[in-house]
């Protein structure tokens, strides 16, 4: 198990090389890069092939295939092409009620729940993140991703996050699709945070189903990991919270815990959050999708 930061969108500016697009991802310590509207190589870094389509008020983004749609497809069968090519499909909210635009969640790999810098002013976090708890509570099984679209100058001074993917073996385009089609991320503002689930002698990670009853959850939390991402802000971690169902916060720890014990429900969605204080203002800073019960 091996958890890496990604960047899983990244638009290549028109006076931007994509070798140096690619030269800034690797000094900014990421493992992979999603490249938006040039193809890639894998001479610095393993590139995704990836490709953005917009809809009324949504987004649908494609991973790892360029899929072939005429100009009256919609958002669903978008969606399923990008499967049947056998890419990963996300949806990310544009204005407007853009969940409307997807009837069939079930269909759907991962939501972009934050993006962009991490700033109070951001809504669309607040909005994609409500978005992301109702449709778990639906009974759908969909990631969590960060992504930052980059092509735009970004502000120095700002906080920017990534996407931890849990990547068996090698790193490449592969593997990284792998780990987003079985829900194995994590959206962070730079903290490496994750966890696994111990029960009756089995060991479950993000994105599996497990049967109800008592478990235990085991943290993994570097705090230091990519903490020259911080921005200017004085950063404190405080607590852990195990949330489920209805947002319910089924458990509640320090941010030094490594082993919980928690009772888990039948058919419920449990997954984790670290929180912590930015300039002394409560923010939640990670938050892994979610493992589930059957």
């Amino acid at each position: 198990m091996s958890y890496l930061p990604c960047e899983l969108c990244c638009l290549v500016r028109e006076n931007n090389d994509v070798t140096d697009v690619l030269k800034a991802a690797a000094d900014d310590h990421l493992a992979a890069v999603a490249l938006v509207g040039a193809e890639g190589n894998n001479d610095i870094l393993p590139t995704v092939r990836t490709e953005i389509f917009r809809f009324d008020g949504c987004g649908v983004t494609a991973l790892g295939t360029h899929a072939t749609l005429d100009g009256t497809a919609n958002a669903d069968e978008t969606v399923s092409a990008i499967k049947a090519y056998g890419g990963v499909a996300g949806v990310f909210l544009c204005d407007g009620d853009g969940e409307q635009a997807v009837r069939n969640w079930r269909n759907v790999d991962f939501l972009r729940i934050w993006q962009g810098a991490f700033s109070f002013y951001n809504t669309y976090n607040d909005k994609a993140f409500a978005l992301w708890n109702s449709l778990l509570d639906k009974g759908y099984h969909i990631a969590c991703t960060y992504a930052r679209d980059t092509d735009d100058e970004p502000d120095t001074d700002a906080h920017y996050g990534c996407t931890y993917v849990d990547i068996d073996g090698e790193v490449s385009e592969q593997s990284v699709l792998r780990g987003v089609r079985m829900g194995k991320t994590v959206a962070s503002t730079g903290a490496k945070f994750f966890f696994r689930v111990h029960q009756k002698g089995n060991t479950y990670s993000i994105g599996e189903t497990m049967k109800k009853g008592n478990a235990v959850f085991s943290f993994f939390t570097d705090l230091h990991s990519r903490e020259k991402n911080a921005g200017k802000e004085e950063v404190e971690y405080k607590i852990i919270k195990v949330i489920t169902n209805g947002g319910e916060e089924a458990l509640i720890a320090d941010a030094k815990e490594r082993h919980i014990y928690l009772n888990l429900k039948k058919n419920h969605w449990y997954r984790a959050e670290l929180w912590g204080a930015v300039d002394g203002v409560n923010k939640i800073l990670a938050v892994t999708s979610p493992i589930y019960t059957a």
